[in-house]
């Protein structure tokens, strides 16, 4: 009895120990060291929850990004943000590493945020490479 308790806790470990590691989909995207893009337009939605922030932005040409950043609590500690640092409509440029399919408009390993009306900024600490023009 007790090898088959050792077992299935085993198994529920392993098994919730893959799962947090599969939803990271960052394979789809370029590493923030070898590539990263700014993109630049007004806030249309801001989704602060877990398990990501979730951003999206509409550019000068219309076309909508959007931005998965890390976890809430992540976002708050680290870089100051809440649920009310941005609001609707306010204009962001952001650096991020892209999707390799660019017709998705995805980015995530946000790397920067600016908002220029009032020179707010946060940077991330990791290396990345700054954007090509």
């Amino acid at each position: 009895m007790k090898r088959i308790l050792v077992a299935a806790l085993g198994t529920v470990v392993l098994a919730g120990n893959s799962v947090a590691w599969a939803h990271h989909g960052y394979a789809t995207f370029f590493n923030p060291t070898e590539r990263t893009v700014a993109i630049e337009g007004d806030l249309e939605n801001l989704l602060y929850s877990n398990p990501h922030v979730v951003m999206k932005i509409r550019a000068a040409d219309s076309t909508v990004y959007t931005v998965t950043w890390q976890a809430s609590r992540w976002v708050a500690r680290q870089a100051g943000v809440t649920k009310t640092t941005f609001t609707v409509g306010d204009h962001l440029l952001i650096t991020a590493a892209p999707s390799h399919d660019p017709a998705s408009h995805e980015l995530t390993q946000v790397r920067e945020v600016r908002r220029p009306r009032d020179r707010w900024m946060w940077r991330s600490t990791a290396p990345f490479r700054p954007p090509s023009i």
